[in-house]
């Protein structure tokens, strides 16, 4: 049985991956509009949706979250780039890792939110532009990386990866919904 991924994990994947509506539906042999409804409305296409879900995978992405079989009731939702099983990872194994010298997928979180650039800027009190350079990696200014950050945390949204001092890469980044609190049973 295929679980098909929600909209939510299907723009994180596109947004971690680099690519356009258009550049992943031509990978994926879908049409664009098709894209968009798979990442924008809970019309599961299911051949759609696999066929996005296989995409990214091959590009090394992984999905997260759990489903309570009992209730629906999904947590954890996103995606990340797959992991090595340890750090730091051995030279012969590195190429079969995604690495980025950023470890704060900024522009994952914005599609996890499903939100545009002007509404991000506005709401973390940072210009359009530097939200732009900091989704980019070309700005590393401590202060608007934490205020962007900080942003995201409070937006419940929770950022993933690894650092390897050693080659100064990350390996595993990624965003999803933060997991709710474990309930205590307290009967």
């Amino acid at each position: 049985m295929t679980t098909l991924l929600s909209a939510d994990a299907l723009r994180v994947a596109r947004a971690l991956a680099g690519l356009s509506q258009r550049d992943a539906a031509a990978k994926a042999e879908v049409t664009q509009k098709a894209v968009w409804i798979a990442e924008n409305t809970d019309q599961f296409g299911k051949s759609t949706n696999i066929k996005l879900r296989a995409l990214y995978e091959a590009l090394g992405i992984e999905f997260l979250g759990t489903i309570d079989l009992s209730t629906g009731i999904s947590a954890g939702i996103g995606a990340r780039w797959r992991m090595p099983p340890q750090l730091p990872v051995q030279h012969t194994a590195a190429s079969n890792f995604h690495s980025e010298r950023v470890g704060i997928a900024f522009g994952a979180a914005r599609a996890l939110l499903n939100k545009n650039q002007a509404y991000v800027a506005q709401r973390a009190s940072l210009g359009q532009r530097k939200i732009g350079q900091l989704e980019s990696g070309t700005s590393v200014e401590q202060s608007s990386l934490a205020r962007l950050r900080a942003f995201y945390e409070q937006e419940n949204i929770e950022f993933l990866g690894w650092g390897d001092v050693t080659s100064d890469l990350f390996y595993g980044v990624g965003v999803r919904w933060k997991q709710p609190p474990p309930t205590e049973n307290l009967g």
